[in-house]
């Protein structure tokens, strides 16, 4: 099947801004008197914010947005993945489309431009990762087949629901030491996704 369409998470796969993440969200549980370990918030970046917060606190709505606001005062010191945008253009001269779907807030999205064809973001649906709705309706959006499909992503939250709908999914590591049973490729770099590409192409038409 030819690869029509690429779905990317946003946090930790184009934008390098986990380590700012989690500084939010321990300023976030401080400021409501919850001391939360960085080992127990790591593992949960990528997951909606009320899902994460939830697990610490009886407040998890505010909780999240004051997280929001930590991250937008510091925004400017996240920054996309040394090879993010020249893969996006590539990607876009191929005829390939293209989307961001994220557990990220529509406002936090807005602070970025990123050339893509679509974006979901959590406030966009009504179930975020691992459920399937916001691939869904990136694929939807797309036109594409889930089979015409790869999602690519850095936690495993980004990789359930594209293995549930028979898309390709991908693990990008930027450098980090991880695997995942729900991956069916790996790369090192966003930019390896253009070699994948072509493998998965010469291997259907073989």
């Amino acid at each position: 099947m030819k690869i029509r369409g690429l779905i990317f998470d946003f946090d930790g796969t184009l934008l390098d801004s986990v380590e700012l993440r989690i500084d939010s969200w321990k300023n976030a549980f401080k400021a409501y008197g919850v001391d939360v370990p960085e080992d127990l918030i790591r593992p949960m970046i990528g997951f909606p914010g009320v899902d994460l917060a939830k697990k610490f606190v009886r407040n998890p709505l505010d909780v999240e947005m004051l997280q929001e606001d930590y991250f937008l005062k510091n925004i400017e010191s996240a920054r996309f993945f040394q090879d993010v945008i020249p893969t996006l253009n590539k990607l876009k001269e191929m005829g390939i489309k293209t989307a961001v779907v994220t557990s990220t807030r529509r406002i936090v999205i807005q602070r970025f431009s990123i050339p893509v064809d679509h974006i979901v973001t959590i406030d966009d649906v009504s179930k975020g990762k691992p459920d399937t709705e916001p691939y869904l309706k990136a694929i939807n959006m797309m036109g594409i087949r889930p089979e015409e499909c790869i999602v690519v992503g850095d936690i495993e939250n980004d990789l359930i629901p594209a293995r549930r709908l028979k898309c390709i999914s991908v693990l990008v590591k930027h450098g980090r030491n991880i695997s995942s049973a729900f991956a069916d490729y790996e790369i090192e770099n966003i930019g390896d996704i253009l070699d994948l590409i072509r493998k998965l192409e010469v291997n259907e038409n073989r």
